[in-house]
């Protein structure tokens, strides 16, 4: 903790970096998915804000904290010291939960970064490069299918290229559905999703880097979830030695807007056998 405390003294907290606490407790840091800030964990987070302290905050590029990241030329380095700022400023051991791109900066983290985690909550993680790792071209393929296409598209202009994204998790027709806000929510951050595309789809660690995470792991999944990210959560359940794997039945990609009653049951259980 003295060293903790130290570098926070020395180093001032960036004002262009998203940062919400509330509540007492052991430290929850929360990290929205692509196309999403903070306020994406409030119907999680209003079940264990009175257990809690919890710290919310935006990826580089979403809700109040600056893109950071050069167009073409990202690296999950830039998300990784990201949090690792965030870590400083909490100042003692945070539980890191993480949801799509979320669970891949956790991730990412938990093997590259400075302060590691007192546990692991990964939501939907989508680290694809586990797929071609561990030997699953086909469904690494749909991956390849999906962002030629968004890709082409972005680059052509067309304000809504990221229906691709959204309807590769959740299914046809999910953005269609999305309210007229998160629409055009998703079209203005669209270049950031670029950049989280860029960065996170090289990241393909060896599978020793994954044996030598040693924070206790939970995995969730959505139950009716792509079989691509089924089997990406079955991989990295295997692959943590203190990992494992939870399905939240009926659930799909979007679970802590879909299901945040299940989420925040198995978030507080994991915790609390992690301290008990």
């Amino acid at each position: 903790m003295q060293k903790l405390n130290e570098v926070i003294a020395i180093r001032e907290f960036p004002a262009n970096v998203e940062y919400d606490e509330r509540g007492e407790g052991p430290a929850l840091l929360l990290l929205p998915g692509s196309f999403g800030t903070g306020s994406g964990w409030i119907a999680v987070t209003d079940r264990l804000a009175r257990r809690y302290r919890i710290v919310t905050t935006s990826l580089l590029g979403y809700g109040a904290t600056a893109e950071r990241r050069p167009l073409g030329n990202a690296t999950m380095r830039q998300q990784t010291e990201l949090i690792d700022r965030i870590l400083e400023r909490i100042g003692e051991p945070a539980h890191v939960v993480g949801h799509s791109f979320g669970a891949l900066a956790a991730l990412a983290h938990a093997i590259e970064g400075t302060i590691k985690p007192a546990s692991l909550i990964l939501v939907e993680a989508n680290p694809l490069g586990l797929l071609k790792t561990w030997g699953e071209a086909d469904l690494y393929a749909m991956f390849g299918a999906m962002t030629r296409h968004y890709f082409a598209e972005f680059e052509a202009g067309r304000p809504d290229a990221a229906r691709h994204v959204i309807d590769f998790y959740g299914g046809e027709g999910t953005f269609a559905a999305f309210p007229a806000k998160v629409r055009d929510y998703v079209i203005k951050t669209t270049p950031a999703n670029i950049r989280d595309w860029s960065s996170g789809t090289p990241f393909e660690p060896p599978p020793s880097a994954y044996h030598q995470i040693t924070a206790t792991t939970l995995v969730v999944r959505g139950g009716d979830g792509h079989p691509a990210m089924m089997r990406i959560a079955e991989i990295l359940a295997e692959a943590i030695p203190h990992g494992r794997l939870e399905t939240v039945a009926g659930g799909s990609h979007f679970l802590p807007a879909t299901n945040p009653a299940e989420l925040a049951r198995l978030l507080d259980a994991h915790v609390d056998f992690g301290i008990t």
